[in-house]
């Protein structure tokens, strides 16, 4: 059509190479890697093409010493959900049975039914080919005792993750299923073990990130990524860690898959669905404090300035006072529009709510604030009777979600300033989201967690939107 510009959509494809990687210690060819076998075997005996990310995961994975070793011991890999994780361990394991590489395959994950499912699939894979399915001795398949062994020995049995998990057993690969959800060492003590008297053994990890507890997944990350112990691999397909959760270029450095096996369209639906915590860990790979934080702490970091203050609209401020849960902390933000921008800043905070009665006192003697706001009904109702002699605004009911719901939008959405207070950081970081209706609000970690600075900043910033009328505070009375 004539004066008409046509546009072509272009496909975004994932990356195939990961954003971190244990580099190879010589250039990687058919005698210095088994991965180049494994591909041969998965395209030319199971008929499978492989994703070009899958291909590069085992040729670099699978690297050999000069004497025909392994050189890894452990594998560590991270990959995005729904890339071909599984599809790529099944033909592993299948590759290095077949190629009379393992003698025992131990394949172990949260739960049996998920560890099974592995297996089955594995199985599948043999008796769909008949030359493969001629060297088949047998396959048990009674519930908790399911085994897979063919004519040369190779065996291949699954556990669920445990403190009890592979005792009595001498493994030549492990392979652990999401190995975030290891929450401490019991399972891994026992699992690892089994191939400790194997001269040629291999553990291979893989998983998306996950949080703070994930204690096992991180402190292999982190060993793998200070290169102090030479059998530990890392390879992990993640976004760089403080990108725009919207940056899809960063969607295509976690999902090597994009473009194969998941669409764009997948992920953006995932976007507009899912909390920001949940997003970065299961679809960008990205670690997170916790996953059910209630702030895009990427988007926090990036609302930083440290340069500004709230000076030039003093009288346009509002307080918000919020208390601890077991009276140990009391803190009072301030915020202020600022343009297109709240500014918000913590002015005080106490350690006890009898502190925070004189200091309060002082703080107001010395400062105008447009307004004064508190949560009644909450923690900070111990202060209840001298928030209502300085007639403060109250926050309460359906106003308390929607506060935090609001401020959390407004960080997505990077209209906050905040000059980077390490309270307000910490309180941040740790709020999570509590059901309240069809919303939500923050979460006081069992009635004990420090989130009253998050709360107070919320508070604040409702206000400050809000309130259009300055209603004077009384005199403060002398303590």
């Amino acid at each position: 059509m004539a004066g008409v510009a046509l546009r072509r959509s272009v496909t975004l494809r994932g990356r195939e190479e990961p954003r971190l990687f244990t580099p190879p210690l010589r250039k990687l060819t058919k005698k210095s890697s088994l991965g180049f076998l494994v591909i041969d075997f998965a395209e030319q005996v199971l008929g499978i093409d492989l994703l070009p990310w899958q291909k590069w995961w085992l040729k670099h994975a699978l690297e050999l010493k000069p004497d025909g070793s392994f050189r890894f011991r452990t594998i560590v890999t991270l990959v995005a959900r729904q890339n071909g994780k599984t599809t790529l361990l099944k033909i592993l394991t299948i590759a290095l049975m077949y190629l009379d590489r393992v003698k025992m395959v131990l394949g172990a994950a949260q739960s049996l039914d998920i560890a099974r499912e592995a297996w089955q699939g594995a199985v599948e894979l043999a008796e769909l080919d008949s030359e493969l399915r001629e060297e088949i001795e047998y396959i048990r398949r009674t519930n908790g005792e399911q085994e897979f062994r063919l004519n040369n020995g190779a065996r291949y049995k699954i556990s669920a993750s445990s403190r009890s998990a592979g005792r009595g057993l001498s493994v030549d690969l492990l392979i652990l299923d999401e190995l975030r959800e290891h929450r401490d060492w019991s399972a891994w003590g026992a699992l690892s073990k089994t191939t400790i008297a194997r001269p040629n053994a291999l553990i291979v990890g893989i998983s998306n990130a996950g949080d703070d507890e994930s204690v096992v997944l991180n402190s292999l990350r982190e060993s793998a990524l200070s290169g102090e112990d030479e059998t530990i691999g890392l390879f992990e397909w993640s976004a760089p860690d403080d990108c725009d959760i919207d940056d899809r270029e960063a969607w295509s450095q976690a999902n090597p898959g994009l473009g194969y096996t998941i669409s764009e369209s997948a992920i953006a639906t995932a976007r507009a669905t899912d909390p920001p915590s949940v997003f970065r860990t299961e679809v960008l790979c990205q670690r997170v404090d916790s996953l059910n934080g209630a702030f895009d702490l990427a988007a926090w970091n990036s609302c930083k300035d440290a340069a500004g203050s709230l000076e030039s609209v003093k009288d346009k401020a509002v307080f918000c006072l919020d208390v601890a849960p077991d009276g140990a902390h009391v803190t009072v933000a301030a915020a202020a529009k600022m343009g297109e921008h709240v500014r918000i800043e913590i002015v005080a905070a106490w350690d006890s709510t009898e502190e925070a009665r004189k200091g309060l006192s002082e703080l107001l003697s010395q400062t105008k604030p447009m307004a004064l706001v508190w949560y009644p009904g909450s923690p900070a109702a111990a202060l209840g009777p001298l928030m209502r002699e300085y007639k403060a605004v109250e926050l309460k009911g359906t106003q308390v979600a929607e506060a935090c719901q609001s401020m959390v939008d407004l960080v997505r959405s990077r209209r906050i300033l905040h000059p980077g207070d390490p309270l307000l950081d910490a309180h941040i970081a740790g709020a999570t989201k509590l059901p309240s209706g069809d919303g939500y609000r923050f979460a006081r970690q069992g009635g004990v967690g420090h989130v009253d600075a998050a709360y107070a900043a919320a508070g604040a910033i409702q206000i400050a939107l809000t309130h259009e009328e300055p209603a004077p505070l009384p005199k403060p009375m002398i303590v």
